[in-house]
């Protein structure tokens, strides 16, 4: 049975701090304030916060005095089966999956008896007893994630936990760093121990090309390239626009210092900074800009909640090339061309006062490889 309780009184659970962030707070924020609280928050009899810890920071950012609480009586053994319960169905970053996998292991003794299968996702699940299941299967299933996926975060968190962050990012895929970490890192990724300074790759200029023939542009207006490297963006800019009204740069001025506005900035920025770089591009660009990113940057709980929740500067179109290519540092040939590799490019175009849902299309690149 609900009651009301004085905010005051409440706090965030340790545990669940310890587990996951508290995001998304200005809109959940606003659905609040215009629905109300839809369910009350669930409490232990220390007046902690077991389900509910993203409402509480909402409400006191909106300076409620009072709430809805069910109360429950809950022993310390109890505790994180019963928050990573509450949270079964939220959208939770790879990270946050490995810290409610690391706090369940504890709650459950899975220190005791330890197998070497719980960092090794290639031990088949199908051999294993129902009877006697692994303890990652176990909390594989309380977590919402099959046991197999999981295990690949735990093998890619055992080996390289930098790489957790990057696919939570979305620069990375949980297949693809697993494959490069089995691989003896075999493929090239824009960061990592094969990262260039700055994230430095050469951009072919037929990509430039595709999009100047898909997204249409006032040659009378300014463009800037913040990023130009090689100027392979640029040199197709010069064909286009009169050199007055081009500006570009790279390692020479720091884009985050530029207070210049432009009426269209057009680049391929680091790979590392481009969520800095979007921020940066909204203030900077008048009327849109375009990004030229890998594909999976569409996905990612941060850039979803940082990017493409915005209504006033949206994502107003995304052209997508057909075919996978390898950016790197080599020098560009002649004809543009370029070989295939396992990163899918798009053009991101950011457009001012776009408020809709993006538009996706395609860009048929099968005769830009070689």
């Amino acid at each position: 049975m609900a009651n009301k309780v004085p905010i005051s009184l409440l706090s965030h659970h340790p545990i669940n701090r310890s587990i996951y962030s508290l995001s998304s707070i200005d809109a959940l924020m606003s659905s609040i304030d215009e629905m109300g609280l839809l369910q009350p928050l669930v409490i232990d009899q220390n007046n902690h916060v077991i389900s509910g810890n993203r409402r509480l920071k909402a409400i006191q950012n909106l300076g409620w005095k009072s709430v809805s609480v069910e109360q429950l009586s809950v022993h310390d053994d109890e505790v994180v089966p019963l928050i990573v319960s509450y949270n079964h169905q939220r959208v939770k970053t790879n990270k946050e999956v490995l810290q409610e996998y690391q706090a369940m292991e504890k709650a459950i003794g899975g220190g005791q008896g330890r197998r070497n299968d719980l960092l090794n996702p290639t031990c088949a699940t199908s051999g294993t007893s129902s009877r006697n299941p692994r303890t990652r299967d176990v909390i594989a299933e309380k977590i919402g994630m099959s046991s197999s996926q999981l295990g690949r975060l735990l093998f890619i968190h055992s080996n390289n936990p930098k790489y957790i962050e990057l696919i939570d990012d979305g620069e990375l895929t949980i297949n693809k760093a697993y494959q490069h970490l089995q691989d003896g890192h075999k493929y090239t990724f824009a960061h990592g121990e094969n990262r260039n300074p700055n994230d430095f790759y050469n951009t072919p200029y037929r990509m430039t090309e595709h999009l100047l023939r898909v997204e249409n542009f006032d040659k009378s207006l300014s463009v800037c390239e913040p990023a130009t490297g090689n100027d392979g963006i640029t040199n197709v800019l010069r064909k286009n626009w009169k050199p007055e009204l081009i500006t570009s740069y790279d390692m020479e001025r720091d884009f985050f210092q530029d207070t210049n506005s432009y009426d269209y900035i057009i680049t391929n920025p680091p790979f590392s900074q481009a969520i800095e770089f979007i921020h940066q591009a909204k203030r900077l660009a008048k009327n849109k800009f375009c990004l030229l990113l890998p594909l999976n940057y569409l996905h990612g709980k941060k850039r979803y909640e940082e990017v493409y929740t915005d209504t006033l500067y949206g994502l107003a179109r995304v052209h997508v090339f057909t075919r996978s290519i390898l950016m790197n540092d080599d020098p560009m040939r002649a004809d543009g061309k370029v070989p295939a590799g396992m990163l899918v490019f798009a053009w991101y175009v950011f457009e001012n006062g776009y408020r809709e849902a993006p538009q996706i299309t395609w860009i048929d690149n099968g005769d830009d490889l070689y």
